[in-house]
């Protein structure tokens, strides 16, 4: 295989890894472009396992960047939510199977639980490989993995389109956003749905989640009296889930990419990623 067939089928692989390690989209696309440049730097006959050396070169690359940030992201003000990555991104062939909420919830384990448990769940590695990939034992790597289930048990793992529901919730959305009535879109939310929201310090969101239906429509009811006739709003797909742009209607800047997490009983989360440093990569 040549280098560039390499890259070309490696490549969403390990973008994927690296962005279900970090959360962050630009991190993540300098890791793998760092690591193709020394794996092409070495002589052919020192790498025996091309798959293995770039997996393990890019987890390697990501736990470094995670003790780099982990006392940045320790002080965050707010709320942390991953980078968004919407359909129409340069970086939308990578594999993204796994819900944007769940995304969120790996940060729960230590780096190397996270490690194991993103190689094995959704790369299929299996416990010989990441034994060797980490120079510890089979006996190591499964209890990583499960402590790693443990941690975040009873979660929806992966997204579940049903075009239905999918179109009920566009169709209450835009009749918010056009007529600032939200009495469907009310309708449509749980008991426990909660909002994260996301503005890094920079821009104004809530700092901790608001939980419970009659908090969250407090919240829509007064997002949408003050932001309706200021924003442009597209429906598009962010990390493989039903998602919402919307952009200053007068500067056509991009302001707030929100993520509606849903099943067939309603909305159970909505994150709004409003840190203008989190939406830089989607300009």
């Amino acid at each position: 295989m040549t280098s560039s067939d390499a890259i070309s089928t490696y490549q969403p692989t390990l973008f994927s890894i690296a962005y279900r390690m970090t959360g962050e989209v630009m991190v993540s696309e300098d890791i793998v472009q760092d690591v193709f440049i020394k794996w092409m730097s070495r002589p052919l006959e020192a790498i025996q396992d091309d798959k293995a050396y770039l997996a393990k070169s890019v987890i390697n690359a990501s736990l470094n960047h995670l003790a780099q940030v982990k006392r940045h992201r320790e002080a965050y003000k707010g709320v942390w939510l991953p980078e968004p990555v919407l359909a129409d991104s340069h970086v939308s062939d990578a594999k993204l199977d796994i819900s944007y909420g769940f995304m969120l919830l790996l940060e729960k384990l230590s780096p190397l639980e996270r490690a194991v448990f993103v190689l094995k769940e959704s790369f299929d590695f299996g416990y010989p490989e990441l034994a060797q990939l980490f120079d510890t034992t089979d006996v190591n790597c499964r209890q990583l993995y499960r402590r790693a289930n443990e941690k975040i048990a009873g979660a929806n793992r992966r997204f579940v389109i049903d075009p239905t529901q999918q179109q009920a919730l566009l169709d209450a959305f835009s009749k918010a956003s056009e007529t600032g009535n939200i009495d469907l879109l009310i309708q449509l939310l749980k008991a426990d749905v909660a909002v994260y929201s996301d503005g890094g310090g920079k821009i104004s969101a809530a700092l901790k989640p608001l939980v419970g239906s009659a908090i969250v429509e407090q919240f829509l009811r007064s997002l949408t009296t003050k932001q309706r006739d200021k924003l442009l709003v597209r429906p598009t797909l962010v990390n493989g889930e039903l998602g919402l742009v919307f952009s200053q209607k007068d500067t056509q800047l991009l302001d707030t990419v929100m993520v509606i997490e849903s099943d067939p009983t309603g909305i159970s989360r909505l994150y709004f990623i409003r840190n203008p440093d989190k939406l830089a990569h989607l300009h």
